[in-house]
């Protein structure tokens, strides 16, 4: 049996009481960060699976003091892998377009113990309380077999209904007997859904929000920032990322602390190295997850590197890793999940152009890869490990565009 990795209760504490603090406020939040960076041991981190509930460590406890009285947060993974084809239907049909959405929704949803209505009083249970939450037992279990009926297109074309009957009963269930719970939907790769689904479905989400108030929630994770993603579909979906509007977290590298811990871990499956190599090592890929995992293979070839002093040998360390095939792959990797815009304005950093977008480069500081200085440009790039490796890579890569979800129909 597999063992479950071990998280330090400050684990990337920034941001995590962040995000725990928004959706305790019912505040929905976007976390954007690049390739590379851990978003998702983040995840692995927030999974209410792995935490026992009464746990004093768990972020869910420390950093959601509204819990108490407003009820505990229930959260509900969506990953855009799992959605369904669409149903068949005629161009502009976007009921059924938008059904593999609210269907992979319903289903996670009912597949979450937590939510199930049931009397949780002790003792005798009123008879009146009891009637009501076997009427809502109903609408629960009756949800998702009613979405996924195909002999009655109605039922696929009132998805929509159908979700909000489902959260009704799980909501209403545990008010009723002064319990109250919240749930809060985090959609990782963010991105897929906004490609693969209509306009109707992000709008109808905003409405879901607004029926149930603080008391449903949505976390998304991206690469970019969500009105970029949205790009000329802004306008139209501006109902649903207003609600983003207060609370974009950027997850940034590692801090010095959680870089050491990710250091102690990858040292118990290989040998223990030099505290200097490794300090090298989280200087020179500036704390990102993928850039120490790929340079911790390398670290015994930093320990003979000195320079005239410690930023000197920061970047010898930079360009000695940047020579490796593994580092070289996961730079390319973070480059290309970037878009063109961004790509070129590192590569004009490096170049020492000045005429770049304040837009692009505003963005890029957020996400740790520049850092203002005072070049004729203001920034420089970063990590170390990156900038070497732009600076012998000098032709851009072209961005990954982004893949559509496996279980969707291939055009």
């Amino acid at each position: 049996m597999a063992t479950t990795r071990y998280y330090h209760p400050e684990y990337r504490q920034a941001e995590v009481s962040a995000i725990v603090a928004a959706l305790d406020r019912g505040q929905s939040v976007s976390v954007i960060g690049p390739p590379s960076v851990g978003k998702t041991n983040l995840l692995r981190y927030l999974d209410q699976e792995r935490l026992s509930a009464t746990d004093p460590t768990s972020p869910w406890l420390r950093y959601a003091p509204l819990s108490r009285e407003q009820g505990s947060i229930v959260t509900i993974n969506i990953d855009p892998n799992a959605l369904l084809p669409s149903l068949p239907h005629e161009t502009g049909e976007i009921a059924a377009s938008a059904w593999p959405g609210f269907e992979l929704l319903i289903h996670r949803t009912t597949i979450k113990t937590q939510l199930y209505p049931t009397v949780r009083a002790r003792g005798e249970a009123n008879a009146e309380l009891a009637e009501e939450i076997e009427r809502l037992q109903t609408r629960f279990n009756s949800a998702h077999p009613d979405v996924s009926d195909f002999e009655d297109r109605l039922h696929a074309h009132l998805a929509l209904r159908h979700l909000e009957s489902l959260l009704d009963s799980a909501l209403s269930s545990r008010r009723l007997q002064n319990a109250p719970i919240r749930i809060a939907y985090f959609m990782d790769e963010f991105e897929r859904f906004l490609q693969t689904m209509p306009n109707y479905f992000f709008v109808a989400l905003r409405s879901i929000r607004d029926r149930f108030k603080y008391e449903v929630m949505f976390v998304t994770f991206t690469r970019n920032s969500l009105p970029y993603l949205a790009g000329n579909r802004v306008q139209v979906l501006e109902p649903f990322l207003e609600l983003f509007h207060d609370n974009a977290v950027y997850l940034h590298p590692f801090v010095d602390d959680d870089a050491w811990r990710m250091i102690e871990q990858l040292e118990e499956k290989s040998v223990s190295q030099d505290d200097y190599a490794l300090g090298l090592l989280i200087r020179s890929t500036g704390g990102f997850a993928g850039l120490l995992r790929a340079g911790f293979k390398h670290v015994d070839k930093l320990a003979h590197l000195h320079g005239s002093d410690y930023h000197h040998a920061i970047d010898l360390a930079a360009n000695r890793l940047s020579a490796e095939t593994n580092v070289q792959a996961e730079c390319e990797t973070l480059l290309r999940g970037l878009n063109s815009v961004e790509i070129e304005t590192l590569f004009g950093v490096m170049n020492r152009k000045t005429e770049l977008d304040p837009h692009t480069i505003r963005e890029l500081l957020n996400k740790s890869l520049l850092r203002q200085d005072s070049s004729p440009a203001g920034v420089c790039v970063v990590p170390p490990v990156l900038a070497a490796y732009i600076r012998n890579h000098p032709s851009p890569p072209k961005p990954r565009p982004p893949a559509p979800p496996a279980t969707l129909p291939e055009n």
